[in-house]
């Protein structure tokens, strides 16, 4: 008895589905990680900025 390849194709892709969510995961905390680690620089306000020129 032949299985259908429809069954299989859904069947492979539900399998998968865990490691593509744990992939995903990851993904986004290590994202989330080195954003926290990054120093973002805050505006200069004007003010100084035009002091700086003078």
């Amino acid at each position: 008895m032949q299985e259908n390849p429809a069954f299989e194709t859904s069947s492979a892709a539900r399998q998968l589905r865990p490691v593509v969510i744990t992939v995903v995961a990851a993904k986004i905390a290590v994202f989330a990680l080195l954003m926290t680690t990054v120093n973002i620089q805050t505006p200069i306000p004007a003010a100084i900025e035009l002091a700086e020129l003078r």
